[in-house]
């Protein structure tokens, strides 16, 4: 990368934000520190093209768009790496370079958060995709558990009015026994015919079939009301179960979320490493000492402002000279004017003095 003929040290050189009017007059080191720190800067910028791909194909689907956007990222991130870089001045105390770069460091460490997240949801996609698959199943048995003890409740109603039917079925199925057994003879009084015990149970029994007859119809209305409202819970969970399988589109920060979860300590450590990549340049120039760039960088600055100062302290001379001139000549105007007041004034004596002695001269 050495050397004002390679295109590619020229390239990282601006990248790193030198003049290269100054930095040729330096020495070969002084040289490749620049251009690895513009190296540093490019990939920086890289990456942060690829990661803003990677995020953005989450959100477009027209690939020009996200390329556009992604190259405009990119720019915005190499911008903002450059002038960091640019504008961090060593000076010989490194407690002071420190405090001067902390604000470039913050910058730096959030401009890595903001990198590293889509790559790390592209790293990290099967388990992200494998843990947002197992919360879709979750949130179905989600839904089952929220409506499971309405359901049960009417799955017990149905099972209770069944049992109460059943029974009172079973009693009229024991008094239609008891009714022939006894007109048979079989059993009671065992009197063959229709007797008086005879008549009593078989009246019994017509009773309470014609009571059966009215609890068939109740049992069936609560029936057809329980499973009724039953359908419309199962509708309910069929509803809601089908919007969550419906769900394609994940949108971006759902798959940030997951990956707070399954890629935690290996997601802190690719963090890490964009941190490194992105305050490199800055630590690289924190770290050196004063090289002869800085030094021609000094002297340029300087010169500068020497012949400003210079070109200011001509026109402040140039400005007091010409405010002296008019100040001269406001006094010789003032002293003209007030050499003609007085001028008018002794005419205008001498005026009414002629004519006091015409008067005189007159009598």
């Amino acid at each position: 990368m050495q050397g004002k003929s390679n295109l590619i040290g020229r390239f990282f050189l601006m990248c790193s934000g030198a003049s290269t009017t100054l930095i040729y007059k330096c020495p070969d080191f002084e040289l490749v520190k620049y251009q690895s720190i513009g190296a540093t800067i490019f990939l920086t910028a890289f990456l942060a093209f690829i990661s803003s791909f990677f995020g953005l194909s989450l959100i477009f689907d027209s690939h020009l768009i996200i390329v556009l956007l992604s190259f405009l990222w990119a720019l915005i991130i190499f911008n903002i790496d450059r002038y960091i870089v640019l504008s961090l001045r060593s000076s010989g105390s490194f407690k002071k370079n420190f405090l001067i770069a902390m604000p470039r460091l913050i910058i730096a460490f959030f401009v890595a958060m903001v990198i590293s997240k889509p790559l790390e949801i592209k790293l990290f996609e099967n388990e992200i995709n494998t843990f947002l698959e197992k919360q879709k199943i979750a949130s179905f048995y989600e839904v089952d558990k929220k409506y499971i003890v309405d359901l049960d409740k009417i799955h017990n109603s149905k099972l209770a009015v069944e049992s109460t039917f059943k029974a009172a079925w079973d009693l009229n199925e024991k008094y239609y026994q008891e009714y022939m057994c006894e007109c048979n003879g079989t059993c009671g009084t065992g009197i063959r015919g229709r007797g008086i015990e005879c008549k009593i149970r078989e009246e019994r029994y017509k009773i309470f079939s014609e009571e059966l007859v009215l609890k068939r119809k109740r049992k069936d209305a609560l029936l057809r009301d329980l499973s009724a409202k039953e359908s419309q819970l199962e509708e309910i969970i069929s509803r809601e179960q089908n919007v969550i399988q419906t769900i394609e589109n994940i949108g971006f920060f759902d798959r940030v979320r997951a990956l707070s979860i399954v890629g935690d300590s290996a997601s802190v450590f690719i963090l890490l490493l964009f941190v490194m990549i992105e305050t490199a340049p800055i630590l690289t120039k924190l770290l050196s000492s004063k090289g002869p760039y800085d030094n021609l960088l000094l002297q340029s600055e300087y010169e500068y402002e020497t012949n400003f100062l210079k070109a200011v302290g001509f026109q402040d001379l140039e400005r007091g000279r010409y405010k002296n001139i008019n100040k001269i000549s406001a006094e010789i105007e003032l002293e003209a004017k007030e050499s003609e007041i007085k001028n008018d004034l002794k005419q205008k004596a001498l005026d009414r003095y002629d004519r006091m002695r015409q008067g005189i001269d007159s009598v």
